[in-house]
């Protein structure tokens, strides 16, 4: 039985046939004024293509390309660092993967090229589901956007401090949603991201606010006002901050082609390379988790030299020749040895039970990570050592005789003490870390370079067998990196032919 041909009750899963269009608008100004929100019309009659390169288009309407691997890559990077309270719990990794992934199918379905509000949400759903929902597409729509641009991974502004900024900014009620740094010109960017079901011009002019923090960055800083907005269809408007520019180059105020930045920044940047990391902590979490015969490693073949992708942005593998040609000449009972002596990427990937996805990184970022979650797991026993009453509430171990929780304090405590509580902790956790930056960026550069050197039995007394994931029914896809691929049966691939 089919549903009723009423508007807005389009029943096709986003993610087939795994390609969609998403109409982007952006638009400068100095100082920095959100533009109005375009004309149903303007939005529909959107068709330039987002130029190549790593920098701030001109300004204009375009009609930007993607994939559902691009987006779900963005939804499990993007938001707070809760590294230092899972470094511990790592299973509760892949709960956190689930609940960033799986709002965007709940909410989102697909209409032809378009992506647009599926009717529960439209109709079917409470006001403060469309709001959180809203927050949630609002940044990952951000970080997507921002990777067109050339963004490296960003971070969130509650989680650290950028390089450069004040003392205050810690204290500060108001503050952008990210903050990142641009391989290309090692300019710090601010990005502050708004979503809603009709996204108006009143929140944008509120989200410019929250990027003028004046003083707090007293460093050459980029802003960016990231709108995504649901009403009718998914599209986005993007404010920047600069002097409109003419002509038809992509290198905007951005700058730079991007073709080899990007390895370069993590080579040379410790500070690039520590984001990078930290970006990846989920996923790092969830594979150490997994249960050891569930690890497999899968071949990826090097960016090609001059290929318009950069780094940064995900490849889709079905379509990369490199890995075609590697797998050609990779037999199917190697192990990772004979990827590296191929020139290929040897990749740890593994399935994240009770989802459609499978993830994966590089040795290199696994030694990355694997270095942060010692030191996280550092900063956090600090925190419980110099203010025990700040994790209280917090059990301090399973006790080992019988195997159950310590009993917690018979004390409660109210949502306004509690969100007091969680500040208070937040603060002195950011305070901590900034304590011991320079040993977690040197941390994080001594795993970096050991797992580039090591092999995997190195990493994880492991040599995990060949697997090929695109055989087991998965469309994947890599960075230099990482990795990520989606079950094909769950792209309702019945589905009519466009």
């Amino acid at each position: 039985m089919q549903p009723p041909a009423w508007a807005g009750t389009a029943d096709n899963p986003l993610s087939a046939p795994d390609a969609f269009d998403v109409p982007v608008f952006l638009h400068r100004s100095s100082p920095l004024t959100p533009a109005p929100r375009p004309s149903p019309a303007q939005v529909a009659s959107a068709h330039q293509p987002w130029p190549k390169g790593a920098g701030i288009p001109v300004d204009g309407a375009y009609l930007v390309g993607t994939t559902w691997r691009a987006l779900l890559d963005a939804t499990i990077t993007v938001g707070r660092n809760i590294g230092p309270w899972i470094a511990a719990t790592p299973r509760l990794a892949r709960r956190e993967i689930m609940a960033r992934r799986y709002p965007l199918s709940a909410y989102l379905v697909r209409a032809g090229r378009e992506v647009v509000p599926s009717v529960v949400y439209s109709h079917g759903t409470e006001s403060s589901t469309r709001s959180a929902f809203g927050y949630h597409v609002g940044m990952t729509m951000a970080e997507w956007a921002c990777r067109r641009m050339g963004l490296g991974p960003t971070t969130h502004a509650e989680s650290a401090i950028p390089q450069g900024a004040a003392p205050g900014w810690a204290k500060t009620s108001s503050l952008p949603d990210l903050f990142g740094t641009h391989p290309a010109t090692s300019e710090l960017w601010l990005v502050e991201a708004k979503g809603s079901r009709r996204l108006g011009l009143r929140p944008r002019i509120k989200g410019a606010k929250q990027l003028d923090i004046g003083a707090l960055v007293p460093v050459t800083h980029q802003k960016v006002l990231c709108g995504t907005s649901l009403e009718r269809r998914l599209f986005m408007m993007i404010d920047v901050e600069g002097l409109p520019k003419t002509g038809n180059s992509g290198g905007g105020s951005g700058g730079g082609s991007g073709d080899s930045t990007d390895e370069e920044a993590l080579e040379q940047d410790d500070e690039a390379l520590l984001e990078l990391a930290r970006s990846r902590m989920l996923t790092y979490l969830a594979l150490t988790s997994l249960p050891r015969d569930g690890l497999r490693i899968t071949a990826v073949g090097r960016r090609e030299e001059g290929s318009a992708a950069r780094g940064d942005l995900i490849r889709l593998l079905e379509s990369d020749r490199a890995t075609t040609e590697l797998r050609r000449h990779v037999p199917p009972d190697a192990g990772d040895e004979a990827v590296r002596q191929q020139n290929g990427l040897d990749m740890l990937a593994g399935r994240l039970p009770g989802t459609d996805l499978m993830l994966g990184m590089s040795r290199r970022l696994y030694g990355a990570c694997r270095a942060l979650a010692y030191a996280e797991r550092r900063v956090v026993a600090r925190v419980r050592e110099e203010r025990p009453k700040y994790l209280a509430e917090l059990p301090r171990e399973v006790q080992p005789v019988d195997g159950t929780l310590a009993r917690l304090p018979g004390r409660q405590m109210s949502d306004r003490a509690y969100e007091k509580r969680i500040a208070e902790v937040q603060e002195y956790l950011r305070e901590v870390r900034e304590e011991q930056r320079d040993d977690q960026l040197r941390s994080v550069r001594d795993g970096f370079t050991m797992g580039d050197r090591g092999s995997w039995m190195h990493l994880i007394d492991l040599a995990p067998r060949l697997a090929l994931p695109r055989e087991e029914g998965f469309l994947e896809a890599a960075t230099a990196d990482t990795y990520l691929a989606v079950e094909e049966e769950a792209l309702d691939l019945d589905a009519e032919a466009e």
